[in-house]
């Protein structure tokens, strides 16, 4: 039976992709980094960090439509049943909290955070990880940091793994962000407030009364008079 014009396309399109995969896992093996594979083969810098942990292929897969999911649900609830305990949804925002701050649960969250180990065991060993690194940050103690990179970049997570390949690469700057009381933050801070002040404008204001607006102990006079000037 020959394959439809849909079959042949699809086909195409993953031979295509296929190649495209060999050669990032060529051009990783040859040490290039991952902005220098993007540009030469015409992925994203993401696509190429994922393909590079993969390991095998990755075969596309359809997009589920939550929409159409949720149909016989509410049918279900309509008719005042619930749906399977296997289908409940396990937001990414929610578990990192309750996962993080054990003490903080509720009997219901408890319940629930038992449910996503047991479907998902292996978020155990990410949550251990999170807890030290962040207890490294919170005692100023960078001693187990090498210890944790170690482990963090033979773990089977590689969004993580990624991450402390990252660190390893100014590994002194990071040990000082650690250990140092010192922080960037409040100039941060200070830029952000800028911005906003700036884009309340809309651009249709200068430089004059965003001055004014940011330094409120300056004179009106003395603003006055250099609008005057600059007129």
């Amino acid at each position: 039976m020959q394959p439809t014009l849909i079959e042949a396309r699809g086909q195409r399109c993953r031979q295509a992709r296929f190649e495209r995969f060999q050669t990032v896992i060529d051009l990783g093996r040859r040490g290039y980094r991952h902005y220098a594979i993007a540009h030469q083969v015409g992925i994203s810098a993401g696509t190429v960090s994922r393909w590079l942990q993969a390991r095998a292929f990755p075969e596309r897969q359809i997009r589920s439509d939550r929409r159409r999911e949720r149909a016989p649900f509410r049918s279900l609830y309509a008719r005042g049943g619930k749906p399977p305990a296997n289908r409940t949804h396990y937001s990414s925002g929610r578990m990192a909290s309750l996962l993080l701050r054990p003490e903080r649960r509720s009997a219901e969250q408890k319940r629930h955070v038992d449910a996503f180990l047991q479907l998902f065991p292996t978020a155990r060993d990410l949550r251990r990880l999170a807890l030290r690194f962040r207890a490294m940050l919170r005692r100023r103690n960078a001693t187990r940091l090498a210890a944790w990179l170690s482990a963090a970049v033979s773990s089977d997570f590689h969004f993580l793994s990624q991450f402390a390949r990252v660190l390893r690469r100014d590994l002194e700057a990071v040990e000082q962000a650690i250990t140092s009381r010192w922080s960037n933050g409040p100039v941060e801070g200070h830029i952000n407030r800028l911005k906003m002040i700036k884009r309340q404008m809309y651009g249709r204001a200068g430089i004059e009364l965003l001055r004014a607006r940011v330094l409120p102990w300056e004179s009106a006079e003395n603003l006055e008079d250099r609008c005057t000037e600059s007129a």
